[in-house]
């Protein structure tokens, strides 16, 4: 029995190096293909991505699908009106015409039934909430921009007594509704509620595949069974449902990635999404937080070995997309974020504002975004994670500041090349 076990074992590690061989030569494969034709930002690349995905995609080797109609939740099925849109922009992209953002995220609430120790959305002002027209409105804007996602966020979205009247204007849009949720609410009346509205899938936020430290991070007693119920509730009822985490530098020592993969086999859910902990709202100024690229690495594995895995589910790594050889940052050339008091930012975890809904259209403030220095380039990392970036803007946000802060107000370059133009 001993020499067997140990047979074993000597298998068991020598599969796992072969595992590891293999994943180092796919990602120098990959990495040398973008030395020598770009990364995929690169007009081209992207129109030949698009066009796989939606023609071949399902039936290619090594391509890892959500769904059959769904490459990821974090894009539209190819099979949509959405889809199309999104496929069009990436041509006007590489052809130098009018572009617009792929995705926006909107804080459709302020309210929220959760006090996260991360909580992103701290020193926002309760006051001046968008009304259900008003949401209406800039759903309309935002398809007008060219936008094929509404990411639909909170406080708790599903406390906002009209948001299946919010998804429904998504959808006759024509661009997807998605949700990110603590899962509390996800009773079968809801459930039966976002379905009738249009809602494509629904994330569910997890910070621990332990229910107590789960609760105690979100500052809730039973919010990890509540949610997990609600998964199986949509799972078991044949809706879209994702996991969405956030890995700390305690989180991957303890190996936290591979016990949410295993949580999703269990539960049926058809994604991961993984994000680096972002230092922000309530963890603004905390820039030891930020990951280190070893550490990021040692997580990396479960998104590039996923095409092995035929039970799934999907991985998305955002430390993996925001690399400067994949997509880059994300703001302002791919989403953009509203409050739920119309201010516009680059991204939900960025703490600085170009302009409100409320005040000018949001095509004018998206033209003011995307000509800004800091934004007028083509990739690099998350600039939330960058070193230089928070200390020329995150680090200058006066202590107690409302959020998110007036981007002008920090941004000494950019008023005096203004100054300069006038």
């Amino acid at each position: 029995m001993t020499e067997r076990k140990e047979r074993d074992e000597g298998k068991g590690r020598a599969g796992r190096s072969g595992r590891r061989e293999g994943v180092k030569l796919t990602r120098k494969i990959r990495r040398d293909m973008y030395r020598a034709f770009g990364p995929p930002t690169f007009p081209l690349f992207m129109a030949a991505g698009g066009w796989i995905l939606k023609n071949i995609g399902p039936r290619t080797p090594f391509i890892r699908f959500a769904r059959p109609d769904r490459f990821s939740y974090h894009l539209p099925p190819v099979k949509s009106r959405a889809y199309e849109r999104f496929y069009r922009n990436i041509i006007d992209r590489g052809l130098g015409r009018e572009w617009g953002p792929h995705a926006a995220t909107i804080a459709v609430t302020h309210e929220c039934n959760a006090s996260c120790v991360h909580c992103s959305a701290f020193r926002r002002s309760r006051d001046g909430s968008l009304t259900t027209g008003q949401w209406c409105e800039v759903v309309d804007q935002c398809a007008d921009l060219g936008i094929t996602d509404v990411i639909i966020t909170g406080g708790e979205p599903l406390l906002h007594p009209d948001l299946d009247i919010i998804i429904r204007r998504i959808v006759e849009n024509g661009c997807v509704a998605d949700l990110f949720t603590n899962g509390y609410l996800l009773s079968e009346e809801n459930l039966e509620r976002l379905s009738e509205a249009g809602c494509d899938t629904i994330f569910v936020s997890l910070d621990s595949p332990w229910a107590e430290e789960h609760d105690r991070l979100r500052g809730v007693p039973g919010l990890y069974q509540q949610a997990i119920a609600g998964i199986e509730r949509a799972v078991s009822r044949g809706m879209a449902v994702g996991i969405s985490t956030y890995m700390s530098r305690e989180k991957v020592q303890r190996g936290y990635h591979r016990h949410f993969l295993a949580l999703c086999k269990r539960l049926g859910v058809r994604e991961l999404t993984v994000f680096d902990l972002v230092p922000t709202g309530r963890c603004i100024k905390q820039d030891e937080l930020i990951l280190t690229d070893a550490e990021r690495e040692a997580f990396r594995p479960i998104q590039e070995e996923q095409w092995k895995d035929f039970r799934g589910p999907r991985v998305c790594l955002m430390c993996h997309v925001n690399d400067h050889h994949i997509m880059g940052c994300f703001g302002v050339k791919w989403q953009i974020h509203i409050t739920h008091n119309g201010f516009v930012t680059p991204c939900d975890f960025t703490p600085l504002h170009f302009g409100n809904v409320k005040e000018e259209p949001l095509r004018d403030i998206w033209r003011r975004m995307k000509v800004h220095p800091e934004y007028d380039r083509k990739t690099m990392t998350c600039r939330m994670q960058d070193a230089s970036f928070r200390r020329k803007y995150i680090h200058k946000i006066p202590e107690g500041a409302e959020l998110p802060f007036p981007i002008h107000l920090v941004d000494e370059e950019h008023r005096a090349a203004a100054g300069r133009a006038e």
